[in-house]
C-alpha cells in the first residue's frame, strides 16, 4: 500500500476525512445538546413564573394553587418537579417529588444563568434555581426536569449521524478511487507501453497529453533513440575498421608470397603471424558487433531466422545430406539484436552440422522469464574433460576441420553480454548438446538451468 500512489492517496483521504468527521461529529453533538438544553431551560423559566403566580398564603400557610400549574407536577416521579421556599421558612415540594428533594449544590452550569446540570439516582436533571419578590416576601423557586429520555434520544441521534457519516465517507472513497484511477489512466497506459516495449512489439512509447507524464515519456523515447544511434555509430565504426584492416593485411600476404621464393622459413613464420593477426582482428570485431543486453523494442522471431540458417547449412554441407529436426514455438523470440541472434545460432548450428553424422536437432521454447534453446547432433561427441577446453578462446580439438576455433568463444561472449547461461553437455543422440538460457528482459537474478525438468 505504501508503494502505491493510489494507496497513499486513499490512506491520506481516509485519515483526513475521519479526523474532520470526528471533529464535526463531536461539534454537532455538543450543538444539538446545547439546543435541547436551551429549549428545556426556556420552558423551565416559563414554568417558574407560573409557579410563582400559583404560590399564595392561605390560613397563614404558603401553598400552591393547583389551578395555576400543570397536572404533571402532581404525578409521582413524572420527571417534572418543583419546590419553593418563602423567606426563611420551610421547603414545600411538589407531589411528583414523592418526598424527595431537588439537589441544589455541586451542579454544572448549563446555558443561561440559574440553570445547572445535576445527577439524581444516576439520572441527569436540569435544575432551575432563582429567587423572586412577591408581596414583600422573598420566594425561592427550584424546578427540575429529568432529561434521561432527551439524553437517550441525543445519543441515538449521535450514532445515527455517525452511521450516515461513515456511509457517506465510504461513498466518497469509492468516488475518489474512481477519480484517481481515471487520473492515473495515463500512467497505466505508459506502463502497458513499457511492457510492450520490452516485449519488442513497439519501438517507442506513445505520446501522452498529461503534462505531468509527458516529460517522462519524452525522456524515455529520447534515451531509446540515443542508444539506438550510439549502437549504429559503433557498428559503422567497427565495419570501417574491418574494411581498413583488410588492405594492409592483403599487402602483407602479397609480400609474404614474394618473400617465400627467397626465404621460405621466414615467409612461413610471417604467414603464421599474419593469420594470427587476422584471427585476432576477426574475434575482436565480432565481439565489438555484439549489442549486449536487449535494446528496448527489439524482438526477433527465432523460427524465421533458423529456417534461413538451415537453408544455408544444407548448401554448405550438401554432401552429408543432413536431416534437421526443428521444434520451435511460434511465439518464441530473441530479446535482442538480430545480428546477435544470427551470430549465436549460426555458430552453434554450423558446429553441430560440421560434426553431425546424419541428424541435427534444434529446439526452442519460451516462458514468462526466459528463452531456452537446445542444439544437438548425433556426431562423435566430446568427453567431459575436454568440454572446458572447447569453451576456451580459439581452442579446437581437431585441427583437421576447417575454421579457426572462435565459434564457441563468440557464443560464450554473446551469452555473457545478455546475462544468460551456456552449457555444453552430452546429447542423448550421441553427440554434443549445446544448451542456452537467455532472460526475456534485463535482470540481476541469475538464471537456473531447467534441464532437470526434462525440457
Amino acid at each position: 500500500m505504501k508503494n502505491s500512489i493510489q494507496g497513499r492517496l486513499n490512506l491520506a483521504f481516509i485519515g483526513l476525512t475521519l479526523v474532520v468527521f470526528a471533529i464535526l461529529w463531536v461539534l454537532q453533538g455538543m450543538a444539538v445538546r446545547e439546543v435541547a438544553y436551551e429549549f428545556v431551560s426556556a420552558r423551565m423559566q416559563s414554568d417558574a413564573r407560573t409557579v410563582l403566580q400559583a404560590v399564595m398564603s392561605k390560613d397563614n400557610k404558603w401553598q400552591i394553587d393547583p389551578e395555576y400549574i400543570s397536572p404533571v407536577y402532581s404525578q409521582p416521579m413524572s420527571g417534572h418537579y418543583y419546590q419553593f421556599l418563602v423567606d426563611d421558612g420551610e421547603w414545600s415540594f411538589s407531589r411528583s417529588l414523592w418526598d424527595e428533594e431537588i439537589p441544589t449544590y455541586d451542579g454544572k452550569p448549563v446555558g443561561k444563568l440559574n440553570i445547572d446540570l445535576q445527577y439524581k439516582r444516576d439520572k441527569p436533571w436540569l435544575v432551575y434555581d432563582n429567587s423572586f419578590k412577591k408581596a414583600d416576601h422573598t420566594i425561592r423557586i427550584v424546578l427540575a426536569e429529568d432529561i434521561s429520555q432527551i439524553e437517550a434520544k441525543l445519543k441515538s441521534l449521535s450514532w445515527w449521524v455517525a452511521g450516515v457519516g461513515l456511509v457517506f465517507i465510504l461513498l466518497l472513497l469509492i468516488v475518489q478511487i474512481l477519480v484517481i484511477r481515471n487520473g492515473l489512466k495515463s500512467l497505466t497506459c505508459v506502463q502497458q507501453d513499457i511492457v510492450r516495449l520490452k516485449e519488442g512489439d513497439i519501438s517507442t512509447l506513445s505520446e501522452v497529453q498529461v503534462k505531468e507524464i509527458s516529460p517522462l515519456v519524452n525522456e524515455i523515447n529520447y534515451m531509446i533513440e540515443s542508444m539506438s544511434l550510439r549502437l549504429d555509430r559503433s557498428r559503422h565504426a567497427v565495419g570501417n575498421l574491418a574494411h581498413a584492416a583488410k588492405t594492409p593485411l592483403t599487402v602483407i600476404d602479397r609480400q609474404i608470397e614474394t618473400l617465400r621464393e627467397s626465404s621460405p622459413d621466414c615467409a612461413n613464420a610471417l604467414e603464421q603471424q599474419s593469420q594470427a593477426l587476422r584471427n585476432l582482428v576477426e574475434r575482436e570485431l565480432t565481439r565489438a558487433r555484439i549489442a549486449g543486453a536487449a535494446m528496448p523494442g527489439q524482438k526477433v522471431i527465432i523460427e524465421e531466422e533458423v529456417e534461413k540458417l538451415i537453408k544455408a547449412m544444407k548448401m554448405i554441407y550438401r554432401d552429408k545430406e543432413l536431416e534437421y529436426e526443428i521444434s520451435i514455438q511460434s511465439t518464441t523470440f530473441f530479446p535482442g539484436e538480430r545480428d546477435d541472434l544470427i551470430e549465436l545460432m549460426g555458430n552453434l548450428i554450423d558446429n553441430a552440422s560440421k560434426w553431425a553424422t546424419t541428424r541435427v536437432r534444434i529446439r526452442g521454447m519460451m516462458n514468462e522469464h526466459c528463452l531456452e534453446l537446445c542444439i544437438e547432433d548425433d556426431g562423435p561427441g566430446v568427453s567431459a574433460d575436454k568440454i572446458g577446453q572447447l569453451m576456451s578462446r580459439g581452442e579446437r580439438l581437431d585441427e583437421s576441420t576447417v575454421g579457426h576455433g572462435l565459434g564457441l568463444s563468440i557464443v560464450s561472449e554473446i551469452i555473457r553480454q545478455y546475462k544468460g547461461v551456456f552449457e555444453l553437455l552430452s546429447s542423448e543422440m550421441g553427440g554434443l548438446h549445446a544448451h542456452l538460457l537467455l532472460p526475456r528482459q534485463k535482470t540481476d537474478q541469475p538464471l537456473v538451468s531447467p534441464l532437470d525438468k526434462n525440457v
